[in-house]
């Protein structure tokens, strides 16, 4: 999960290097909509503790927040290749 923080941060750094304004606006979104499912991640991790094991539903939201952030690092290097 730690990982998923670090990628995170480093993607916000890489995002405020685009000079474009448009694809930087763009990129904020989605580094929100990152955060949003890092959010119910780290909701769900806290009812796994709960019930002391990893339920389906917490293993569904990692797999869709590393695909959101696996999407926002893609979008970082083609803003970047085309500004």
């Amino acid at each position: 999960m730690n990982e998923l923080y670090d990628r995170l941060d480093q993607a916000v750094v890489q995002v405020n290097a685009v000079k474009s304004k448009v694809a930087k606006r763009d990129l904020i979104k989605m580094i929100r909509a990152v955060d949003m499912a890092m959010t119910l991640v780290d909701q769900e991790s806290v009812e796994c503790r709960r019930m002391h094991k990893e339920t389906s539903r917490y293993q569904e939201l990692l797999q869709q927040a590393t695909e959101r952030i696996d999407n926002l690092e893609k979008h970082i290097t083609f803003a970047a290749l085309i500004g």
